[in-house]
């Protein structure tokens, strides 16, 4: 089997307003796939699993999370020191995520499909 990271970007949504700007996130997740088409799967069912997580607020408002597509996916393969079968990656695990603000929804598309759009990027610990 070979294992892949796939970047899925979302976005948070107001439910009830017109928004002005969309938080954008980029999760990288784990999966263990044995052909494209099980690969594809794994990450339709992962990004079913993000959106069906319910509802939540942005600034205090009625929201929800929308998965607006998959960037990239990337083959991973354990160092050559490493024995594959004795210390594999977990299945699924998050990997890294990167949080961005853009101007619009179509922005927010356009970045989760690989294409070059401004977006401002914000650090964690900016808060």
């Amino acid at each position: 089997m070979t294992w892949y990271v796939a970047s899925i970007v979302s976005t948070i949504e107001l439910l009830e307003e017109v928004q002005t700007e969309f938080p954008v996130f980029e999760d990288f997740y784990l999966f263990e796939a044995m052909s494209e088409p099980e690969l594809k799967e794994k990450i339709s069912k992962k990004i079913l699993l993000i959106e069906a997580a319910g509802n939540c607020s942005l600034d205090g408002k009625p929201a929800r999370q929308r998965c607006t597509g998959v960037r990239k996916t990337r083959s991973i393969y354990n160092s050559i020191e490493d024995d594959i079968d004795q210390s594999p990656p977990a299945d699924g695990a998050e990997l890294t995520h990167s949080f961005f603000i853009a101007k619009s929804l179509d922005d927010a598309v356009l970045f989760s499909q690989g294409k070059r759009v401004t977006l401002d990027c914000v650090d964690d610990c900016d808060e």
